[in-house]
């Protein structure tokens, strides 16, 4: 490969991962995304410090700099769905779009109209099944190519990047997927880059910067205040101005209250949003599914095409632990995933990654969640929330797949609800103390 593109962000990563390119001798040339337009900003962003350290860089490394302009299709693929899904009360990941609509798409597009047919190495932290071929040999577009995770567990980065396409991870390469993130930093400091050590790393979502999110995406969504609804007792117990700053699982902060209670639920129609006690109460506890239709990177599994149940691992967050897992294929495409233990806050609108043991196999939209522990407390029957409008869905997966589906009682659910009981007494505790001091 005469020419390598190594897209360039102004972080240490993908300056480091431009400096192993050049030290294997490959005649490598940096290229900035220009993604947020700062005519469009409202307030704090860091486009332009992040394009200065770029230009930098490569400076440093004796190696040509460009700059892409990819603002229009940022805002169409990405920022817009982004707002219009937390507008409906969904909770959508936009640093997955942008790998599969920007970074690994439009970007890709850009480099092959300017540089003709190249590969396009970036610092993400993952690995593929062609590794270093995709530099020294010529694959052919219906090469077999498959996502595996990166040695460094922390920094593993596969799941952002598991909606991308294998025709894209053809032409990818990802130089910091053998090494660890220290190592990374130590290569950085004995090098001529070493500056990029002095800022401070990106973390959230790129175009929000050190800004808070509930305050940035109120420029974009019209108020709406409502109430918080006690989920137990229907009561409301506060007010809020807009739904769309809060998530399934967090801290609702409302004032005057002995206990905290957790975000349960967000009804756009109304703007009120559904609070229970405790940030682990049952309600919160879910261990099944459905999702929308599937992205496999290295096509559809054997099992799953031939009818039959996958068993696999899953996650719906960067790094939460990989939890075992059985997929069933459903119509249009679309999932079962049923957990082997209920997990905390999954949501309508987050992904759902799957796993082998070393590889990242695709995953999918989350379209809809399962039963509750809280739901599911009868072994008779489910007592359903009186916010879903998807009963007989659930039903019908119940029906056929058997109350695995639900979060009945269990080993891990007991432990789950041992673990609230104590949470709430300790508040009760803390409130006692308070009340006698």
């Amino acid at each position: 490969m005469s020419k390598v593109i190594c897209a360039i962000s102004g972080g240490v990563d993908s300056a480091v991962a431009a400096l192993l390119l050049k030290r294997r001798g490959l005649n490598v040339v940096g290229v900035f995304m220009r993604n947020w337009d700062l005519e469009d900003e409202v307030g704090q962003c860091s486009v332009q410090e992040d394009a200065n350290y770029a230009t930098r860089v490569c400076r440093a490394l004796d190696i040509p700099f460009y700059e892409v302009n990819l603002v229009k299709e940022y805002w169409t693929n990405v920022f817009m769905p982004m707002v219009d899904q937390y507008e409906m009360g969904n909770t959508p990941n936009p640093d997955i779009l942008c790998n599969q609509f920007v970074k690994f798409s439009a970007f890709h597009k850009k480099c092959s109209s300017l540089f003709g047919n190249v590969v396009i190495a970036t610092g993400h932290y993952a690995k593929t099944t062609l590794n270093d071929r995709v530099l020294t040999a010529t694959i052919p577009h219906t090469a077999e190519q498959r996502l595996l995770k990166a040695v460094d567990p922390f920094k593993d980065q596969t799941f952002f990047l598991h909606k991308v396409d294998r025709t894209a991870l053809l032409r990818s390469y990802f130089p910091l997927g053998g090494i660890f993130k220290s190592k990374v930093k130590e290569i950085a400091a004995d090098s001529e880059i070493s500056f990029v050590l002095k800022r401070k790393e990106s973390a959230g979502i790129c175009f929000i910067g050190r800004r808070e999110f509930s305050n940035f995406i109120k420029n974009y969504i019209s108020p709406k205040p409502g109430q918080f609804i006690c989920y137990e007792t229907g009561n409301a117990i506060g007010n809020h101005d807009g739904y769309f700053s809060y998530t399934v699982g967090q801290r609702s902060l409302i004032g005057g209250l002995h206990i905290s209670y957790a975000v349960l639920h967000r009804n756009s129609m109304d703007g009120n949003v559904f609070v229970v006690p405790g940030l682990n109460h049952p309600a919160l506890y879910r261990k099944s599914l459905v999702s929308g239709p599937a992205h496999w990177i290295a096509g559809k599994p054997a099992l799953l095409r031939e009818g039959k149940p996958l068993n696999c691992y899953f996650r719906f967050c960067h790094r939460n632990s990989l939890v075992p897992c059985t997929v069933h294929q459903l119509e249009n495409e679309r999932l079962l995933i049923i957990l082997q233990h209920p997990l905390r806050a999954m949501t309508v609108g987050q992904d759902a990654v799957l796993y082998t043991e070393d590889e990242c196999l695709g995953g999918a939209r989350i379209d809809d969640v399962g039963p509750s522990m809280y739901e599911s407390q009868s072994q008779d029957k489910i007592v359903f929330d009186t916010f879903r409008n998807n009963c007989d869905l659930w039903l019908r997966m119940l029906d056929t797949y058997g109350p695995q589906v639900a979060a009945f009682s269990s080993a891990d659910t007991t432990q789950q609800l041992n673990d609230y009981n104590k949470e709430i007494n300790s508040f009760k505790h803390s409130q006692f103390l308070q009340d006698h001091s």
